[in-house]
């Protein structure tokens, strides 16, 4: 059997996880708390899913037991054991360092915040790669080399508004048409795409 490469079992990939949710999930063992998508639940059987709270840097953990999703069931026993379970869940993830608020649906989980990954910047060549290059940077994490794409000036949507495509460097269609309206917003952007943690971006 081969093994996967680098590449393959890296998380950073375009429309990754955000870092924070990532940290979330594998905070939490999935023999205590299994993930609950394509769960049958049953009686006081219990599953977590973990995505974003709204909030940057902050996950949100909804409990669901049985044929509850997402919300404790009425008072009873199994409401016993959704409280149980949600205060255990809130344990483990402080033990590992998280800041924890209870929900009404479960836990929000803030983990703690990572050093940040460099991202380096490099202005198009003209002279090498033709007038297609002007307003054109070619945007990479040297720590994880496949993450590679270019950030380009979105003429028409204001002043100082990027766009970035991810694809390759030769790839024109922008996948975030919105836009930016400072070169290093659109690098943050395109690294939270690519699921990684907070950035340092220097430009070269």
């Amino acid at each position: 059997m081969s093994t996967p490469n680098a590449r393959h079992r890296c998380p950073y990939r375009p429309g990754a996880p955000s870092w924070y949710v990532r940290a979330t999930r594998s905070a939490l063992p999935a023999s205590r708390f299994p993930a609950a998508e394509h769960q049958q639940l049953t009686g006081e059987q219990v599953a977590v899913s973990v995505g974003h709270s709204g909030k940057d840097g902050t996950a949100h953990v909804a409990l669901h037991i049985g044929r509850q999703l997402g919300k404790p069931p009425r008072p009873g026993p199994a409401r016993d054991t959704w409280l149980r379970v949600r205060a255990d869940l809130a344990a483990r993830l402080q033990q590992a360092g998280f800041a924890t608020v209870p929900t009404k649906a479960g836990v929000r989980s803030t983990p703690p915040r990572p050093e940040p990954v460099a991202v380096r910047l490099e202005h198009g060549d003209v002279f090498r790669d033709g007038l297609d290059a002007l307003g054109s940077y070619r945007i990479w994490c040297p720590e994880h080399p496949h993450l590679a794409s270019r950030l380009q000036n979105a003429h028409g949507l204001g002043p100082q508004v990027f766009t970035y495509v991810y694809a390759t460097h030769k790839a024109r269609h922008p996948v975030w048409p919105t836009g930016f309206r400072t070169l290093h917003a659109a690098a943050e952007a395109w690294a939270a795409h690519m699921g990684l943690p907070p950035v340092s971006v220097t430009e070269i």
